[in-house]
């Protein structure tokens, strides 16, 4: 095999871990979507006016209203983080593809 081939080889290989990655972070985004979309609902359903929160260790009371502003803050940033890392994974996942067809027509 040639040094350009096994250049190719080592690219399409990195091109796969980040792949692997990408999608573990989108996991990991999901994940913590979906606990804040929970917050919120039960936030949202709540009559109450001051709820408690985690800092750390320690609980504190708080405002309902400036938890559900968080959160919906939250939520919506990581629905941009994921979509952004959706994008990359689709990109990285079609250039991988390319590289990959590439190698195959250079061994035939």
């Amino acid at each position: 095999m040639s040094a350009p081939e096994q250049e190719k080889l080592l690219k399409l290989q990195d091109m796969q871990e980040k792949i692997e990655s990408l999608r573990i972070q989108i996991e990991r985004v999901k994940g913590e979507l979906e606990d804040v979309e929970k917050a919120i609902e039960a936030l949202s359903s709540e009559e109450q006016k001051d709820v408690y929160q985690f800092l750390g260790k320690i609980m504190i009371k708080r405002e309902k209203d400036a938890v559900l502003t968080e959160l919906k803050e939250r939520q919506e940033f990581l629905k941009l983080r994921q979509s952004g890392l959706q994008k990359q994974l689709e990109k990285l996942e079609e250039k991988a593809k390319e590289l990959e067809s590439e190698i195959r027509e250079t061994i035939r």
